[in-house]
């Protein structure tokens, strides 16, 4: 599905719109909840409302350093702001400040980041407090991106279909046939992919219009992939062809580190050839 760009006005509109939605701040924070979690963070929670010291949710991602699996906790600050009543930099030191210690006044770990998330947007200064210092990042989300991230994910937005002649011609004109001259004695052009696990098994499944085209009493075939030829063996089920693990490797769809790479491929038979080009 495509999504149009909105124009300025119509992200103003959503802004206020969004921000109508949350009569006090807890409503926002209750509603960042689920916003972070269709994010993909884990373990979200929303503080205590009173003495929160600033912290209104706590979360955590997981993610790969050098020495493995490593956890990234994040402190959000959430404030239910007007568009035009802008975050000024005092509260992103102020965040930077809080964050330091725990609730408890323990000393933080260098593990976490601090995020604040805001329904209006924030000044020049207030940015510029956010990433002056890389051992203290401060991920900043305003209402423009907001609404941008709630289309993303499907969060508040219902989508009426609009039919799009541009999309359409753009299909036809893409179309494997109009990029590519069929010979007179050719017969069949179709894409298909080729899969990770087709790589893995070692194996060239044969998409059906071409399998329907094969003589049933012939075991090997003339296989030209991607300009190279070779003769293949067809399995007793006649669902794919064997030995292709040389064209994997010389096309970089099998690595020599074992990785697999897939890639689509066009298929037609020319005679008694059976053409396989990589897209």
């Amino acid at each position: 599905m495509n999504i149009l760009e909105l124009t300025k006005e119509e992200t103003n509109k959503y802004i206020d719109e969004l921000y109508s939605c949350f009569p006090t701040g807890r409503e926002f924070e209750i509603f960042l909840n689920s916003f972070l979690s269709a994010l993909g963070f884990e373990e979200v929670v929303t503080t205590q409302y009173v003495s929160d010291k600033g912290i209104d949710l706590t979360c955590v991602k997981t993610g790969l350093d050098v020495n493995g699996t490593d956890t990234i906790n994040y402190y959000v600050q959430a404030k239910r702001y007007s568009r035009n009543n802008k975050v000024q930099s005092k509260e992103i030191r102020d965040l930077k400040g809080t964050t330091k210690r725990d609730k408890n006044g323990k000393v933080l770990n260098s593990n976490y980041i601090n995020v604040f998330i805001t329904t209006s947007t924030f000044t020049n200064s207030a940015l510029a407090e956010a990433s002056d210092n890389p051992n203290m990042p401060v991920i900043t989300i305003d209402g423009t991106q907001l609404i941008q991230y709630c289309i993303e994910k499907g969060i508040g937005f219902n989508y009426k279909p609009i039919f799009s002649k541009t999309d359409i011609i753009a299909l036809i004109q893409s179309a494997p046939n109009n990029d590519i001259s069929i010979e007179p004695n050719s017969s069949y052009l179709v894409e298909r992919e080729i899969t990770k696990n087709d790589i893995r098994a070692r194996i060239l499944i044969i998409p059906q219009v071409i399998k329907n085209e094969l003589s049933k009493n012939e075991e090997k075939f003339n296989v030209v992939f991607n300009g190279f030829e070779k003769q293949l063996n067809i399995d007793k089920s006649r669902r794919y062809f064997g030995g292709i693990t040389d064209f994997y490797k010389k096309f970089g769809l099998l690595t020599n580190d074992g990785i697999f790479i897939n890639k689509k491929a066009k298929w037609r038979i020319d005679g008694n050839k059976i053409i396989v080009d990589l897209v």
